[in-house]
C-alpha cells in the first residue's frame, strides 16, 4: 500500500505540470508572461532551497525545507486563478498531497507549512500581476 502511495506522490507534480501546460496553450495571449512568472517562481523555490542548504535555516528549528511542496505550490497558485473549478480543486489537491507526504513521512507538518508560508506571498503577488 505504501508503495502505491509513493507512486501517487511521485505523479502529483508531473500531473500539475501537464494541467498547467494544457491551460497555457489554450491562452496564447499571456503565454510569454506566464512562462516568465513560472521561471521566476522556480528561481525562488530553488534559491530558498540553496539558501537553506547553505545557512541551515530550517535545520535551526529542526525542520526541513520542502522543495516538493514549493514546486507543487507554484502550479497550484497558477491553476487557482484559471477557473472556478480549479479554484476549489487545485488547493484541495495540494492539501491531499501534503497529507500524503505526511503519511509517507517525507516531511513533517511544520516542514510543509513553513515552506508554503515563506513562498506563498511572492507567488501570489506575481500571479496576481499576470491577471491585472
Amino acid at each position: 500500500m505504501m508503495h502505491l502511495l509513493a507512486i501517487i506522490a511521485d505523479l502529483y507534480t508531473p500531473l500539475l505540470i501537464f494541467i498547467w501546460l494544457f491551460y497555457l496553450y489554450q491562452e496564447g495571449a499571456t503565454r510569454g508572461a506566464e512562462i516568465k512568472v513560472l521561471l521566476l517562481s522556480l528561481l525562488l523555490v530553488y534559491t530558498v532551497m540553496f539558501l537553506d542548504n547553505y545557512f541551515n535555516i530550517w535545520a535551526t528549528w529542526e525542520l526541513d525545507y520542502s522543495t516538493h511542496s514549493g514546486l507543487a505550490l507554484i502550479f497550484v497558485v497558477n491553476l487557482t486563478w484559471r477557473n472556478k473549478i480549479l479554484r476549489l480543486f487545485a488547493p484541495l489537491s495540494l492539501l491531499v498531497y501534503c497529507c500524503l507526504m505526511l503519511k509517507l513521512n517525507y516531511h513533517s507538518f511544520a516542514d510543509i507549512l513553513t515552506t508554503l508560508l515563506v513562498l506563498l506571498p511572492a507567488l501570489l503577488y506575481w500571479q496576481k500581476g499576470l491577471k491585472n
